[in-house]
C-alpha cells in the first residue's frame, strides 16, 4: 500500500512538474501529429489538464493516472478538435523521466499517444 502510494507520488511529481508535448499521435493509419504542434499541456494536482496554445484560451481538461494499472485517463470534454481526441483511457507501454508512451482502442480504432517532456 504504502510502495504503492510512494510510485504513484513519483509519476504524479514528474508529471506535474513539467510542461509536455505530444511528438507523436497515429489515429488508426493516420498520423496527425502536426495538429498538435501549437499546444502544451499542463498537468495540474488538482487533476485538470490545460492545453495552451499561443494565442487562444487554455482548453481545460481531466486526467486521473494509475500507477497500479498503468492508466492515464483523460477527458476534454469540451476541447477544440484534436483535443477531443485524447478522451480516453490511455494505457501506458513506456515511461522515462523525459517520455511516456501510450495506446489505447475504442471502436475498433488503436490510438497511439507519446508525449515528451518540454
Amino acid at each position: 500500500e504504502e510502495v504503492q502510494k510512494a510510485k504513484e507520488d513519483l509519476v504524479v511529481d514528474l508529471i506535474v512538474n513539467n510542461l509536455w508535448v505530444v511528438t507523436n499521435f497515429t489515429e488508426g493509419a493516420n498520423n496527425i501529429t502536426t495538429s498538435f504542434a501549437p499546444y502544451d499541456f499542463k498537468f495540474n494536482r488538482d487533476e485538470s489538464v490545460l492545453g495552451r496554445k499561443a494565442g487562444a484560451s487554455d482548453a481545460v481538461g481531466t486526467w486521473k493516472g494509475s500507477a497500479e494499472n498503468m492508466t492515464i485517463t483523460s477527458s476534454f470534454p469540451t476541447g477544440p478538435a484534436p483535443l477531443d481526441k485524447l478522451t480516453g483511457v490511455w494505457n501506458i507501454t513506456k515511461t522515462t523521466l523525459t517520455t511516456v508512451k501510450s495506446t489505447r482502442s475504442e471502436n475498433g480504432i488503436t490510438y497511439f499517444l507519446d508525449l515528451q517532456k518540454k
